[in-house]
């Protein structure tokens, strides 16, 4: 193989890694991979905020608390409760628009196949999550 050739064929695997970089698809399946996973987390952390204070209310009534305390209690249960079904409305949404994504881009399985998995991954995470919501 001659110099030329070697050179040739190290440039055109230069330009397909530069290309697959730049796959404006590749910033696509990140963006919506990050949003998914940001919304899975406030949706943990909004169940986990309502358990707590929902367990404090318990206490505050077996405790024998004044009434307004424990009125101003059920209020900020109710604030935690009212931020769940707007959440999972997000998660529900960004859910479908990147299931249809992967499915109408398989091609990126073959540009970027780790990313394309935890993509995939994330979508049966939500799955499972959006059904125990149910």
């Amino acid at each position: 193989m001659s110099t030329a050739e070697g050179t040739s064929l190290r440039n055109a695997e230069s330009i397909r890694k530069f290309t697959n970089s730049m796959d404006p698809r590749l910033d696509q399946l990140v963006v919506y991979s990050s949003v998914l996973e940001h919304l899975l987390q406030q949706k943990r952390h909004f169940e986990q905020e309502r358990d707590m204070e929902q367990l404090r209310l318990e206490r505050f009534r077996c405790e024998g608390a004044k009434d307004n305390r424990i009125r101003v209690q059920m209020q900020v249960v109710k604030k935690v409760q009212s931020m769940l079904p707007n959440l999972v409305f997000k998660l529900r949404n960004e859910y479908d628009k990147f299931e249809r994504f992967l499915h109408r881009e398989k091609g990126l399985r073959y540009i970027n196949l780790p990313l394309y998995d935890k993509g995939l991954q994330l979508l049966i995470l939500c799955k499972n999550n959006l059904e125990e919501t149910l």
